[in-house]
This record gives structure tokens, sequence and C-alpha cells, in this order.
């Protein structure tokens, strides 16, 4: 009994893992990390469940990359990020791929264990009533332009045009 535990013991020390501190290493340093298990970290800005699984669209400082998990971890996920909310954080670990097979060549990360560390929130954003009064006034002097114009070349078609020989 204890040479199998033993033996479980060495096959995950020696079963190739690489950590990757951020979706910036991953992205930049592929190579170094394809086929082997990596952490990630991140906002939630997208998530299409398809059947028993699902692609979590997965954000961090300006990098972005697809984690295919399982469809009931998906579906915990209540916030996903966009222009009046923060996504959930999510953090999780899973095989890297630079151009995953199974998925057309495309970057991504397989998850073994994904879960959500952080609740989303909406974010508020106040009207800038400046920005309100400058649109209401472009747009008046636009329309009063436009009518102007109009008018002048209403006019001139009036004149009888010069004669041409």
């Amino acid at each position: 009994m204890k040479r199998i535990v033993l033996l479980i013991l060495l096959l995950f020390l020696l079963a190739p893992t690489a950590r990757a501190e951020t979706l910036m290493e991953l992205t930049n340093e592929p190579v170094k990390f394809d086929g082997r298990q990596v952490s990630f970290r991140g906002e939630v800005i997208g998530v299409l469940i398809k059947g028993e699984q699902a692609w979590v669209n997965v954000y961090d400082n300006g990098f972005a990359i697809g984690v295919w998990c399982k469809a009931d971890e998906a579906r915990n996920i209540f916030f996903v990020g966009d222009y009046t909310h923060r996504g959930d954080t999510v953090e999780g670990v899973g095989i890297y791929h630079m151009a995953c097979p199974e998925h057309g060549g495309d970057m991504d990360i397989h998850a073994i264990s994904f879960q959500i560390v952080e609740k989303g929130y909406t974010i508020e954003r106040p009207l800038n009533m400046l920005l309100v009064f400058l649109s209401v006034v472009i747009t008046l002097a636009a329309v009063i332009l436009s009518y102007y114009l109009w008018h002048i070349r209403k006019e001139l078609g009036k004149r009888t045009p010069w004669p041409f020989y």
C-alpha cells in the first residue's frame, strides 16, 4: 500500500507542470507553457455554454484567453465584464494549449479546476452634464446650418441660368 501511495506522489512530482503568473506570460511565451499545467486568474468577460462544456473568456491586464470548462462551473458566473459591470474574478488550474487541436488551433486552457474567487458588481457611471450640453449645442448648430444651406440652395435654384449657346 505504501508503495502505491509513494508511486502516485512520485508521478505528481514528475508530471510536467508550469506555473504562469499572468496571462501575459502565457501569451508572450507560449512554447514554454504548451501542454503543461498552468494556473490562471482574471475577470470573466464572456461565457458561452455548449452542452456539458462551456467557454469562459478570462481577461487579465490587457490579455484574454478562452478557458474550456464544465458547464456547471460556468453557470455559477453571475457578472460578465462590460462597460457597466465588473465581471466575476475566477481562478483555476488547467492544461495550456498554444494551438489546441480539439478547438481549431486556438490558444486555450482546458480547466482542471475552476472557481469563482470574487463576485463582480455593477459600475456606476454618472451622467456628464457638460457632454450632454455640448451634444445638444452641436446638434442644434448642425440643424440650423443645414436649414440655412438648404435655403441658400433653394434661392439659387430660382435664378434663371445664363443662356448657353
